[in-house]
């Protein structure tokens, strides 16, 4: 999957999210059948993927000053680490990591890293 199928992903879950009465179109893309399955998945494990990410956080962040669109990157690829398990934790950070460049700085592209590396370290 490519850097650019995430980037839709997070799009389409912080447009649900935003617009909980609203259609999604996925358009066509190769990796729909993925996407759809992270997407369902997201909120279907949110609480399960929010008790995750808190506990993966350092004592200096506070879970709720995060941002939604950092909130979504964050949840969505711990989702794919848990339950995608036939794709490369490597590849799913590495490409989360290009996600987060797309929206935010280095701060928070380091922020992601951190607890990617950390999630992925406990559930290997």
């Amino acid at each position: 999957m490519k850097t650019d199928t995430r980037t839709k992903l997070v799009q389409k879950i912080y447009e649900k999210i935003n617009n909980p009465e609203g259609l999604i179109s996925f358009g066509k893309d190769p990796y729909l059948r993925h996407i759809k399955k992270v997407f369902k998945g997201y909120f279907e494990k949110e609480d399960e993927l929010n008790k995750i990410l808190e506990e993966s956080l350092s004592d200096k962040i506070n879970y709720k000053n995060l941002d939604q669109l950092l909130k979504i990157i964050l949840k969505a690829s711990i989702y794919e680490l848990r339950y995608c398990q036939k794709i490369p934790f490597k590849v799913v950070i590495d490409q989360y990591l290009d996600v987060t460049a797309v929206f935010f700085s280095n701060d928070q592209k380091r922020l992601v890293n951190g607890v990617l590396d950390h999630v992925a370290t406990k559930l290997s």
